[in-house]
C-alpha cells in the first residue's frame, strides 16, 4: 500500500510543474456580455496600479468620443483550454484614431524580466485596415506604453487577414494570410534570453513547442525593462473580437497544456 500511494504522489508530482508556470488566466472572470471592460482610467502614468484590472491605458491625448470595449460573445479554438467571453472590437461610426485598454499586472518590472513569457489569446477578425495595425502588446508600464511585444494585423485581399510582431522599432510579418471570420488562436513570446520575441499562428497544441511563425530579434538591450502589463490596442476600421488570454511562463502553460 505505501509503495501505490508513493507512486500517485510521484505522479501527481511530475503534472505539477506545467500547471505551476501559468502566471494569469481568466482575465475576463465575472465579466458578461454587453459588460463595460475597463474599470477605470489611468488619467496620469503615475497613477496607482489597479492590479489584475482591466483599465483605460494613459494618454496625453485620448481620442475624442473613443469609449471603453465592451464584453461580447464566447470564442472557442479546439484544443485551447481557455474560454468564455471575449471583448468586442471597433470604434462608434465617426470616431478615428485608437485607444489602449491595459490589464496591469505588477508595479516593478523586475517581477517578469527575466526567461520567457506568452501571452495567448483567441482573435476573430471580420475587418481590419490594409496597413499593419497594433493590436496586442506585452507592456512594460502597468498604465500602457513601452511595448516590449506587438502583435499587429492587416487585410490582405477581401476576405484574408496577415499577422506581423515586433520588438521596439524591429517589425516582421508572417508568410501566411488567414481567414477573416475565423477565430485564431495567437501565442506571442517574449524571450529575454535571446532577446527576442516570437508569434504562433494557429499553431499545434502539443505539448512540445513548435516552431514559430515569425520572429524579431531586437537591438542590444530592447528588453531590458520588464513586463508589466498585456496591452490591447482598439481603434477604428477595427471589428471583431478578442479574448481568452492566458499568461505563462512557458508552452504547456500558455496553451492550458
Amino acid at each position: 500500500m505505501t509503495k501505490v500511494v508513493l507512486s500517485m504522489a510521484l505522479a501527481v508530482f511530475t503534472l505539477l510543474p506545467a500547471n505551476a508556470q501559468i502566471v494569469k488566466n481568466d482575465l475576463l472572470k465575472g465579466y458578461k456580455e454587453g459588460d463595460v471592460l475597463e474599470k477605470t482610467v489611468y488619467n496620469d502614468k503615475r497613477a496607482p496600479i489597479n492590479v489584475d484590472t482591466w483599465c483605460g491605458g494613459f494618454t496625453s491625448k485620448p481620442v475624442e468620443g473613443s469609449v471603453s470595449p465592451t464584453i461580447g460573445k464566447a470564442l472557442t479554438y479546439e484544443g485551447y483550454s481557455e474560454a468564455g467571453p471575449s471583448i468586442t472590437l471597433g470604434f462608434p461610426q465617426g470616431v478615428k484614431g485608437s485607444r489602449v485598454s491595459v490589464y496591469s499586472l505588477v508595479e516593478s518590472g523586475k517581477v517578469y524580466s527575466k526567461g520567457t513569457y506568452y501571452i495567448a489569446c483567441l482573435v476573430n477578425f471580420s475587418k481590419v485596415g490594409t496597413n499593419l495595425a497594433d493590436f496586442l502588446a506585452a507592456s512594460a508600464s502597468y498604465v500602457g506604453g513601452g511595448n516590449r511585444g506587438q502583435v499587429y494585423v492587416r487585410r490582405e485581399g477581401n476576405d484574408k487577414i496577415k499577422f506581423a510582431v515586433g520588438l521596439l522599432k524591429e517589425r516582421a510579418e508572417a508568410p501566411m494570410a488567414y481567414d477573416c471570420n475565423k477565430t485564431h488562436l495567437l501565442v506571442l513570446k517574449v524571450d529575454y534570453t535571446k532577446n527576442e520575441v516570437s508569434l504562433f499562428v494557429d499553431p499545434e497544441l502539443g505539448q512540445s513547442e513548435p516552431k514559430a511563425n515569425i520572429v524579431v530579434t531586437g537591438e542590444e538591450g530592447a528588453l531590458k525593462a520588464g513586463l508589466k502589463s498585456v496591452a490591447l490596442r482598439n481603434r477604428n476600421g477595427f471589428k471583431g473580437n478578442i479574448g481568452n488570454f492566458r499568461f505563462a511562463k512557458d508552452w504547456a502553460g500558455a496553451i492550458g497544456k
